[in-house]
């Protein structure tokens, strides 16, 4: 789950470029109606991970018949680009799209606790902070120079395995925008001071506290994740950080993380909107070319395998509504097996009609609701089911109907509607995020995708094949996957008990 940092201010130019957005985005609506009309309201949509699907198996492909029959024909999506490297190393992708006269600034850092060393657990998510302190040029001036212009969705996020930091411009204004990027690229350095980070960390230790420590449901979130993640896992302490690390930051040390991951050689800038290919190519040259490409540091990493055996905890909060929460762990992101665990996880609980609603919600009465996840990194693909318990229900039943419900699709493929259903809603949400140029996590909208493609296969034009993993998911694909990755013998389950004195004002989904 990104950590993001909360933009200073709703920008003036968002009201008077939204209309301009709505008209634009028309076409795409309307070719999506039908789809949209078969998903049902209030649904939560997810972002679709890929992967190219098993061969099916005679059954699954009288399946996959049926489903086809069920579903309305998708528009076909494109998104073409343009991809080149500058001397220094910089990556450049460019997505000319002229419908707006809007462009998407978007650079990622190949940066995050996969490649944090030891001792040095969320520093790439610090970094993302004093990102936004300062640079020799620009000054502290950051926020208002992109506000003066009329920028929107200003922000920076940290994940797993990168940092990026975006925003959405005026045409005539890309200029000043690559300015200020290759500004923080290049001369970020000259503007931290002990008085900035130490700022910055109070910053972020804050912001763990409120999502873990001090958050409902936040410490069994914080341990769901440490008992899959050891200690020694890069991915162990969560994003944003362990408290000693960041409290024994020194100076020198931050100054370090920033020589080795944030050079040209070690970024990608993604560029999505309305603007001459030849100018933006000059301007990224004059803006970037000059900066030094450093060789990154490389921290050589392998896949995290399966749990060797379950565990179980039982964590009291002074919360009102008891949970219970799944964890396991999958292959990395955008392995064979990535569509089937999505579409798994969308038929287990992706809306008002799936089975972990209907089971524990509807019929059972045990839930107030439930969740099923499927989170591909680099290192591995988080998967996670909730369900939060209804007002005097006890953990014990939610947790029988959830490994009844489970247990039921690994012998009980979905219906040709379930899994129609849950590939309209795949289909939906992707084509929903691609008609915006810079989605609001900098990892969606177009350049968000062109970047992630990019980021984990080298391969920015990689829709089509994501597209047509999903159309390749069978019935018996989705029951494979959830026998061989969702087993009792390979889980985390973490029980949170409502503690003694719990109010009503501390009841709620919490953070995950």
């Amino acid at each position: 789950m990104p950590i993001r940092r909360a933009t200073p201010t709703k920008l003036r130019a968002e009201r008077r470029l939204h209309s301009v957005a709505r008209a634009a985005s028309a076409c795409l609506a309307l070719s999506l109606a039908s789809a949209a009309h078969a998903t049902e309201p209030g649904a939560q949509t997810k972002a679709a991970s890929s992967a190219q699907a098993s061969k099916p198996s005679a059954r699954g492909a009288a399946t996959k018949a049926a489903a086809a029959e069920l579903a309305p024909a998708r528009p076909t999506l494109t998104l073409p680009f343009e991809k080149l490297t500058l001397e220094n190393g910089l990556t450049l992708i460019l997505h000319r799209d002229p419908s707006l006269p809007l462009v998407a600034v978007n650079i990622w850092y190949h940066v995050g606790p996969a490649y944090e060393p030891p001792g040095r657990s969320g520093f790439a998510h610090l970094f993302e902070h004093l990102m936004f302190e300062g640079s020799r040029h620009v000054g502290h001036e950051f926020d208002k120079l992109l506000e003066s212009i009329g920028a929107t969705n200003v922000n920076g996020t940290t994940n797993w395995d990168r940092t990026n930091y975006f925003e959405t411009v005026p045409r005539e204004y890309l200029e000043l925008a690559l300015w200020i990027e290759s500004d923080r690229m290049g001369y970020l350095l000259d503007a931290v001071t002990q008085e900035r980070l130490d700022v910055q960390r109070d910053v972020v230790k804050n912001e763990r506290r409120q999502t873990f420590e001090n958050a409902p449901y936040g410490k069994s979130a914080l341990a769901l994740l440490d008992t899959m993640f050891p200690a020694g896992h890069p991915y162990h302490g969560a994003v944003i950080g362990s408290m000693q690390d960041l409290s024994a930051a020194t100076l020198d040390d931050v100054k370090d993380f920033f020589r080795q991951y944030y050079a040209p050689s070690n970024a990608t800038l993604c560029l999505a909107g309305d603007f001459d290919p030849a100018l933006v190519k000059a301007m990224v040259e004059k803006y970037f070319g000059t900066l030094t490409g450093r060789p990154p540091t490389r921290v050589v990493r392998h896949a995290t395998p399966p749990l060797a055996q379950a565990a179980r905890l039982v964590i009291d909060e002074p919360v009102e509504l008891a949970r219970v929460a799944y964890g396991w762990i999958a292959p990395p992101a955008y392995g064979p097996d990535d569509a089937p665990l999505d579409i798994a996880t969308t038929i287990l609980a992706g809306g008002r009609s799936t089975r972990l609603y209907r089971r524990l919600v509807v019929e059972d009465k045990l839930a107030s609701d439930v969740d099923a996840s499927s989170d591909p990194n680099q290192l591995a693909t988080m998967l996670e089911v909730s369900a939060t318990a209804a007002s005097g229900k006890a953990p014990e039943d939610i947790e029988h109907a959830l490994d009844s419900v489970i247990e039921g699709l690994k012998t009980n493929p979905p219906s040709p509607e379930e899994l129609a259903r849950a590939k309209r809603r795949t289909f939906l949400a992707i084509a929903s995020d691609l008609e915006q140029l810079n989605g609001h996590n900098g990892e969606s909208g177009r350049a968000g995708f062109l970047q992630r493609f990019n980021h984990y296969l080298g391969d920015p034009g990689y829709l089509p094949k994501l597209l047509a993993a999903i159309d390749a998911v069978t019935a018996d694909d989705v029951s494979r996957v959830v026998r061989q990755y969702m087993t009792p013998q390979a889980r985390v389950t973490v029980v949170t008990h409502p503690s003694a004195g719990a109010t009503n004002g501390t009841a709620g989904k919490g953070a995950r």
